[in-house]
């Protein structure tokens, strides 16, 4: 009879304390940028070197999306990719009309598509404004 006891009072506190810990919370991101490109579609005529200027400023992008926008996640989206955004679309590479671009969004907002190859300043300024941020990169 002790024994029977002692093992239901053992097992009742470990089951105590094994709901006594808290869940980690996990910080939602504001928004998502997403850098899409269709490698495929930029193959021929001036794609690939469209391609290279498009992955040179996506490093300053990068740069300026951590700097100044820290509660942004930044995604990159090739072909034969699917994404679920935030404002609950889905972004699908190969049925976007540009072959390169940047989407931006957020939860109760309309996405914003930036077409083509953006430079740091643009990415900035077009950031600032749809985020309701400040970037150092934008002179507004």
């Amino acid at each position: 009879m002790r024994r029977l006891a002692l093992v239901i009072t053992l097992l009742a506190a470990n089951l105590g304390t094994g709901y006594a810990q808290k869940a980690g919370r996990t910080v939602q991101p504001k928004g998502v940028v997403v850098a899409f490109f269709d490698q495929q579609r930029l193959q021929y005529g001036p794609g690939p070197a469209t391609l290279e200027d498009f992955k040179f400023f996506f490093k300053l992008i990068q740069e300026i999306a951590n700097r100044d926008f820290p509660d942004i996640q930044l995604k990159t989206l090739g072909r034969g990719e699917l994404l679920l955004l935030p404002d609950g679309t889905r972004l699908n590479v190969e049925t976007l009309r540009p072959e390169l671009g940047f989407v931006l969004a957020a939860r109760g907002k309309k996405r914003k598509v930036l077409t083509g190859v953006q430079s740091d300043m643009d990415f900035a300024c077009a950031a600032a404004a749809f985020f309701g941020g400040h970037s150092s990169a934008c002179p507004e």
